[in-house]
């Protein structure tokens, strides 16, 4: 394949994030692109001089894309993922993957059944500090983990949540599900995975359908606790992922051993950092015939683990990851 012909579902927004990416990329090129309606389309068209559409099936019937990044409300990424995959395209959604269970299942299988590849955005993976605290966790060098946590504490005003679809749970959710989601990712990543979830969240600063506050507990797969705090209401606060092991610890780009900060020799990820990494690392996947970094099965793990978190809020106590496909009425 000398060059692999890309198309962005969902240009407005972060898609056009997605086609500057694409761009960037050696042996890519972006070939096409949809939006809601002809007006909202018309700037990809000049920006990328690109064919435009307002209908992804029309685009996948009409262009003969080998890829194709899913840009749209997250709610809906399933049944565009299913039509590319039906299509032979080989799909990069946004994160979530969708927002129920099943819809990810379903993308995961048609993805299987035509063969095509469905990679997952997690970018904030690629970075240089980030792959090193993994490859530390890999290699021992903080000892035992007892502890890994991760908060996020954003402001989103409540203009955000009054458009179509954010702040629904039949689209979007609440924020573990649109805006922690990376930080679960960068945690269960990091960790080697979360077993089990106790979780209270709360809607207190909007008018919406989900939650804008959460706290949940956590007990990690190898035995070491944690937690998440994620909000969308509050000003001034920060995000960071923290591990604590029993020979040293890692902090949002501090490293600790023993007593002493280090300054490690940080590893570079393998494609480049960021969004544009990870597309690098996706048009790559598609060139090679191989899987992406972030698969959509490794992609699923974070929407596991807030669903478990919903269902632990809904009914009252601690809920397994894996009981989510049993409990899809209370996630």
């Amino acid at each position: 394949m000398e060059t692999v012909k890309y198309g962005i579902v969902g240009v407005t927004g972060y898609g056009s994030n997605h086609a500057d990416a694409v761009e960037a990329v050696d042996g890519a090129e972006v070939v096409a692109g949809t939006a809601r309606s002809e007006e909202s389309i018309a700037p990809f068209e000049a920006d990328y001089d690109a064919a435009e559409y307002t209908d992804y099936e029309e685009l996948f019937a009409e262009e003969e894309l080998d890829a194709v990044s899913v840009c749209t409300p997250s709610g809906t990424h399933a049944e565009i993922a299913v039509a590319a995959a039906e299509a032979g395209i080989h799909v990069l959604s946004e994160k979530p993957l969708d927002v129920y269970i099943e819809r990810v299942d379903r993308m995961i299988d048609a993805a299987d059944r035509n063969d095509v590849r469905l990679g997952g955005i997690f970018q904030r993976r690629f970075t240089p500090e980030r792959w090193t605290a993994r490859q530390w966790v890999e290699e021992g060098r903080f000892g035992d983990l007892l502890l890994a946590d991760t908060a996020v504490k954003w402001y989103r005003p409540q203009s955000y949540y009054e458009d179509h679809w954010h702040g629904r749970r039949d689209l979007d959710g609440g924020a573990l599900i649109q805006q922690a989601i990376h930080f679960v990712d960068l945690l269960q990543w990091l960790t080697g995975g979360i077993e089990r979830v106790t979780a209270e969240t709360e809607t207190m600063a909007h008018e919406m359908e989900c939650e804008d506050v959460a706290v949940v507990s956590l007990r990690f797969e190898n035995g070491a606790r944690g937690t998440i705090e994620a909000t969308t209401g509050v000003r001034g606060g920060r995000e960071r992922v923290e591990l604590n092991g029993t020979e040293g610890s890692y902090n949002s780009g501090t490293f600790v051993l023993g007593d002493e900060e280090v300054d490690p020799e940080l590893a570079d990820p393998p494609c480049g950092t960021g969004l544009e990494g990870q597309v690098r690392d996706f048009v790559g996947a598609v060139r090679e015939d191989r899987d992406p970094i972030v698969t959509g099965r490794e992609a699923r793990e974070a929407v596991e683990v807030v669903l478990a978190a919903y269902a632990s809020a809904d009914l009252d106590r601690p809920v397994r990851v894996d009981e989510v496909r049993d409990l899809q009425d209370h996630t």
